[in-house]
């Protein structure tokens, strides 16, 4: 366990090479079930475009299948007597006896579930986020693993309800957050997140009194001590509402709501653990209250925007992604699709695609910054294992057609045959202001780890839009440079 690291890859994995009893603070906020894929449109809609014709970040798939890996977690857990979680899933095998996506969701939470318990000290705590999709199986899963004895809250976090397009309900405001934890002996900080009194009450504890004495004195504590924050958590408003904190990251949570649990539930010098986290909030409230954290999440963009963006001032170091090129061989074997992704990534500007399977070749795009909407997009294709000139050309072939303005084919190692030098005089040039860039560029991955960067326009932010900060890429250069 290497604390204030950002882990790359499945909790699960990584929780299980980790000592008992070592975690403080245990935050979540999992994949909900809501079967939604959390895609981010990037780019801009001028002169009435579609907005199909938009380059889409894939963040994370929120839709679980039955499968053959479902059936072997849930046979698993089913046989396995001791496992804390044995009579939860028992219990969900009799409502799904044919297996279904919530099944496959309920058994791949409370693998985890379990795992987080064996790392949680005697005095920590655990929260679990979520929604109204599965929160009810949730809290099954956690009063077995952790026990009905040691759940403390259900908080409800309000928040203004998004405009609703239907008449049949009720427009939902809420999320819910559960508290659990190990033993009696847990931490709260009950004066670390009392909020300040309104001038309301204070009044209203002013007209009840009947002595002037007691009315100075009674407004005074209630001024200085605040209260403690019920269960209705109603003060916090979302991501959204903050646009200096909001890094567009999809389900991406407020600063505020985990400044207050890492608060109530840890001291300084603690160690707080995220094993979904995301963009990063819970990591940053940790870091500025001078706690040790660790970050887990099994994509690679979400660790790149905690780490370019997030926590750009500092240097963070990372596990479980490659360091080297020997490292990117063994993850291009490992998980291609993974692998994709972060190749892509490399590029400071590009997103990966937002579908693997069935993509015609495409693993990324950028658009040129201030280019026209028919002269702005770029569109990568990487090659973990061996390439073929067969497949430059196809991907030629798109640049060729118009389909998109450059095209940065990405290899491991350094591929300049003949038969790609002509793909590439073939493909010509394309002028940018006052420069003129190759339409075909040549990228590999051992140039990234050299910090050399590809010859390319400058790229649009791929969330915002805006022009990307050139800091951001010297960052990626120099990170690695470093390792």
């Amino acid at each position: 366990m290497k604390k204030n690291t950002l882990y790359y890859g499945d909790c699960l994995d990584v929780m299980g090479k980790w000592d008992d009893n070592s975690v403080d603070l245990i935050y979540l906020d999992p994949p909900f079930n809501s079967k939604a894929n959390y895609n981010i449109l990037f780019g801009t809609q001028r002169d009435g475009g579609d907005k199909n014709d938009l380059a889409q970040l894939t963040a994370f798939t929120d839709t679980w299948e039955w499968d053959g890996d479902a059936e072997k977690r849930v046979d698993l857990i089913n046989s396995a007597i001791a496992h804390p979680a044995h009579r939860a899933i028992r219990a969900f095998s009799e409502i799904y006896p044919d297996g279904s996506g919530m099944l496959s969701y309920l058994s791949y939470m409370a693998e985890r579930i379990a795992a987080m318990h064996r790392l949680l000290k005697d005095t920590g705590t655990i929260y679990l986020h979520c929604d109204p999709t599965a929160s009810h199986y949730l809290k099954i899963i956690m009063d077995e693993v952790f026990g009905k004895q040691n759940f403390r809250n259900e908080i409800v976090w309000s928040y203004p309800a998004s405009p609703s397009t239907t008449t049949k309900d009720f427009p939902r405001k809420h999320d819910t957050i559960f508290r659990f934890v190990k033993t009696q002996e847990f931490i709260f900080n009950h004066i670390d997140v009392a909020i300040p009194y309104s001038d309301a009450s204070i009044n209203r504890s002013k007209y009840a009194a009947k002595a002037s004495t007691v009315l100075a004195g009674t407004a005074i504590k209630l001024r200085d001590s605040g209260k403690i924050p019920p269960t209705v958590w109603q003060d916090i408003q979302q991501t959204y509402r903050y646009r200096k904190e909001h890094l567009g990251y999809p389900t991406q949570k407020p600063l505020a709501l985990l400044k207050r649990i890492v608060k109530a539930s840890s001291n300084e010098g603690d160690l707080v653990l995220d094993p979904f986290c995301g963009c990063g909030t819970t990591v940053e409230a940790a870091h500025s209250l001078k706690r040790d954290w660790i970050g887990i999440d099994i994509s690679s963009y979400a660790i790149e925007v905690v780490r370019r963006e997030r926590m750009k001032d500092l240097r963070i170091d990372l596990a479980g992604v490659p360091k080297d090129l020997k490292g990117a061989m063994d993850f291009s074997r490992r998980n291609p699709f993974d692998f994709e992704k972060w190749a892509v990534t490399r590029i400071p500007g590009f997103a990966p695609n937002a579908v693997q399977r069935g993509d015609g070749g495409i693993d990324g795009r950028a658009l040129i910054f201030g280019a026209e909407k028919e002269r702005n997009l770029c569109i990568a294709q990487v090659k973990g294992g061996k390439q073929s000139i067969d497949s430059l050309r196809t991907f030629f072939g798109m640049i060729a057609s118009g389909k998109a303005a450059i095209g940065v084919f990405i290899t491991l190692e350094k591929w300049d045959t003949p038969s790609v030098k002509k793909c590439i005089a073939q493909a010509g040039t394309l002028q940018v202001g006052t420069k003129e860039y190759s339409r075909l560029i040549m990228y590999t991955i051992d140039d990234h780890f050299h910090g050399v960067e590809p010859k390319i326009p400058p790229l649009a932010h791929p969330r915002t839009g805006q022009a990307f900060q050139a800091e951001l890429a010297g960052q990626s250069r120099s990170f690695f440079q470093h390792q």
